[in-house]
């Protein structure tokens, strides 16, 4: 029988997403950045540095970023939970998925 940590489940508002994924650390293969409750994002991918702004709007995580200075197109992304992990939609929920974990909280 599943449990609820087996199910993803859409993150509807900002403040859900805020309060199960911002200031924490995200890693997943060949990734690792942060989506800071300002507004930001810091990390890396493949080794390259990633830098970037994102929003809420209308039920989707949007986001700006470059990555290693060259510029990323604005995407807007269906956020999912499960248990620790979150996966992320690109395209609003019609592109590519990638599945991150939390890793840790940020300290204080």
């Amino acid at each position: 029988m599943a449990t609820e940590d087996d199910v993803w489940r859409r993150i509807a508002s900002r403040k859900e997403f805020v309060a199960a994924y911002a200031d924490k650390v995200l890693v997943g293969e060949e990734l690792r950045f942060t989506i800071h409750s300002t507004g930001k994002i810091s990390g890396h991918v493949e080794g390259l540095d990633l830098v970037g702004e994102w929003y809420w709007e209308d039920g989707y995580f949007c986001r700006t970023a470059t990555l290693n200075g060259e510029a990323l197109a604005l995407d807007c992304e269906i956020i999912e939970g499960c248990g620790h992990q979150m996966r992320y939609t690109r395209e609003k929920g019609r592109g590519e998925f990638s599945i991150v974990s939390v890793e840790q909280d940020l300290p204080e």
